[in-house]
């Protein structure tokens, strides 16, 4: 009986009533995903360096290499959870589809009326286009290319595999409260220099935004397209240093020769336009507008497709 009894602990502490408990399974994931992460840095560092310098080709390197590791610890998971890519948000039908370009215009419009705020308000302004011909057709593509692929990565890992895993766990909100908290404060305001508790902040709520869009739409294509295209407007166009380039700086390739004055609590400094306070109100405004515009939850809420 004794034997019995223990053997019923174990199983209890290691499954639940559908399978591996959420967090083994968060373990097993990320114990995968940092030791890719270790070799890709033995790998990469030689080639682009210790603290590369965001040029397009760097950045799709790294970005490319890291979404196809973050892709290959996501396949095993489903295998060893015997489910779908498509049950963690990343589906076949409609991919790059309604939901992505609706998502992308939300972000292309939310990165501009910040800065039009910005721009009246004084902080910001254009003096010329920074490219022309070919160079601006070539950095355009290759900005986009990057910025889709950074925006692939990062949906796929949090508000895919780990947010379908951890909310199995502890439910859908708590599930958004932890990873988005620990996707701003953490890998954000912790882990970037320069940055500030209002850059941590905005990203977090950034974050809570893509969940609330994964638990409207379904899956992730509608945070993938906003995602690609608020970085893209930002750091491309708008040409906004981010904390990642070396501390603080702009991009080389970006589209606008713009240049940003007065306090950083209006231009974000170094962080760029996610931490200028403007970023508040508009990211309330779009918490609202999608609110009306998707009434519907559609995530998966069966506890045997993963959650409780």
């Amino acid at each position: 009986m004794t034997g019995n009894a223990s053997n019923a602990r174990l199983k209890k502490i290691f499954l639940g009533p559908w399978g591996l408990r959420a967090v083994w399974r968060l373990l097993i994931f990320n114990v995968a995903f940092n030791l890719f992460g270790g070799v890709m840095k033995l790998i990469l560092v030689p080639v682009v360096g210790k603290e590369p310098e965001w040029t397009a080709a760097n950045f799709i390197l790294i970005e490319a290499v890291s979404l196809a590791g973050s892709a290959a610890c996501v396949y095993l998971m489903a295998k060893i959870e015997r489910r779908r890519f498509a049950d963690y948000g990343f589906t076949r039908r409609g991919a790059f589809g309604r939901l992505f370009w609706e998502g992308g215009l939300w972000g292309l419009a939310t990165i501009g009326a910040v800065v039009a705020v910005m721009a009246l308000a004084g902080g910001y302004s254009v003096r010329a286009l920074a490219l022309k011909g070919t160079d601006l057709i070539l950095s355009t593509f290759l900005w986009a290319a990057g910025f889709l692929v950074a925006s692939l990565l990062e949906e796929i890992v949090f508000r895919g595999y780990e947010l379908f895993t951890l909310a199995s766990g502890i439910r859908f909100w708590p599930a958004v409260v932890v990873l988005s908290d620990l996707f701003g404060f953490y890998l954000h305001y912790a882990q970037k220099p320069n940055e500030t508790l209002v850059d941590g902040l905005s990203v977090t709520l950034i974050a809570l935004f893509f969940c609330l869009t994964v638990r409207r739409t379904g899956n992730l294509w509608f945070a993938i397209g906003w995602h690609w295209t608020f970085n893209f407007g930002s750091l491309f166009i708008f040409g906004f240093p981010n904390t990642g380039n070396r501390g603080g700086l702009p991009m080389p390739g970006h589209l606008l020769d713009s240049a940003t004055s007065g306090a950083k609590w209006l231009t974000g400094g170094p962080m760029g336009a996610e931490a200028s306070l403007i970023i508040f109100p508009a990211l309330a405004l779009l918490f609202a507008a999608f609110h009306f515009r998707h009434r519907t939850v559609k995530y998966p809420v069966d506890g045997r497709r993963g959650l409780a």
